[in-house]
C-alpha cells in the first residue's frame, strides 16, 4: 500500500474520531476494508502523535484544549513571529500579483508588512489580516461565511468553491501544532478544508510557524511537507525537525 494511502486513511480516522469522540476497531475495519492488524497499527501511530488513546477494542479522541483567540495569541512570542513575517514579506514580488492569506496571528503580522507594499490583489478569510490592510491601496477580496471569534476568520461552506476562476501567485498559511507530524496541521476540520482549497489555487505555497508549534500536535494534517514550496520558522527548532522538513521542501529559519 502506498504511503499516501496510509496517510489518507489515518487522517480520515482522525476526522471520524473528531466527529464521534470514540470509534470501535471493528467499525474502522469495516469502513476501510482492511485487516484488524492494519487498523491497530494506525491507532498506535495516532496514539504516539497524541491524537487518541487506545482502549480495549476501541479508540478515544484526546480532548485538546481550545485554542486561545487570535487577538490574544498575537502578543505571544511577538518578536519571533515578526521575524518570520519579515522573511515571508521578502518572498512577495514587487510587481502586481495575487496573494492568499490564511488565518492566524503570524499571517496577520505579515499582512501588516504587506500594507506598505505597492498594489496587490489580496484574498483572505482572516478579519485580523483585513484589519491590517483596510487603509492600504490593495484590492481586498474576502472569503465569506460564518465568523469564528477565536480564529478571527470567516469559515465558509466548504462545499462551495472559493472564487472558482482565480489562481493565486502565492499563498501564506498558518498552522497549529506539528509535533511528530509529516506536514502542517490545524485543530479544525472546517479550517483544514479551507486550507486545502487554497493550496489547490496557489502557485507557490508558504507555511509560517514559530518554533513553539513543534512542541504540540493537532487534530488534522492539512498537507504533507512535500506539497509545500517553503516553510519559514525560527532557528530554535531541533536538528531532527530541520532534517525532516528539509528532506521534503525548502526550509528557511530566522
Amino acid at each position: 500500500m502506498k504511503a499516501s494511502e496510509i496517510t489518507a486513511r489515518r487522517n480520515r480516522i482522525s476526522e471520524l474520531l473528531y466527529q464521534n469522540q470514540t470509534m470501535k476497531v471493528t467499525d474502522l475495519v469495516a469502513i476501510f476494508n482492511v485487516s484488524d492488524e492494519t487498523i491497530r497499527k494506525d491507532l498506535s501511530y495516532l496514539e504516539d502523535e497524541g491524537i487518541l488513546i487506545k482502549k480495549y477494542g476501541r479508540a478515544e479522541l484526546v480532548q485538546q484544549e481550545e485554542l486561545t483567540p487570535v487577538i490574544n495569541r498575537t502578543p505571544i512570542h511577538l518578536d519571533k513571529k515578526r521575524q518570520i513575517a519579515e522573511k515571508a514579506a521578502e518572498q512577495i514580488p514587487k510587481h502586481s500579483c495575487s496573494i492568499g492569506l490564511d488565518q492566524g496571528s503570524t499571517v496577520a503580522l505579515l499582512a501588516a508588512k504587506i500594507q506598505k507594499l505597492s498594489e496587490k490583489q489580496i484574498f483572505t478569510g482572516s478579519l485580523a489580516a483585513i484589519l491590517e490592510l483596510v487603509n492600504s491601496q490593495h484590492q481586498i477580496y474576502c472569503f465569506g461565511g460564518r465568523y469564528a471569534f477565536n480564529d478571527m476568520a470567516f469559515h465558509n461552506d466548504t462545499s462551495i468553491e472559493l472564487y472558482p476562476d482565480i489562481q493565486l501567485d502565492l499563498c501564506f498559511f498558518g498552522s497549529s501544532g506539528v509535533q511528530n507530524r509529516e506536514g502542517f496541521c490545524t485543530s479544525s476540520l472546517v479550517d483544514a478544508e479551507i486550507k486545502r482549497k487554497l493550496l489547490k489555487k496557489s502557485a507557490k505555497k508558504i507555511v509560517l510557524l514559530d518554533n513553539t508549534k513543534f512542541e504540540s500536535t493537532s487534530l488534522v494534517q492539512v498537507a504533507s511537507w512535500k506539497e509545500i514550496d517553503l516553510v519559514i520558522t525560527n532557528h530554535f527548532i531541533s536538528q531532527k525537525d530541520r532534517e525532516r522538513i528539509s528532506a521534503q521542501t525548502e526550509l528557511i529559519t530566522v
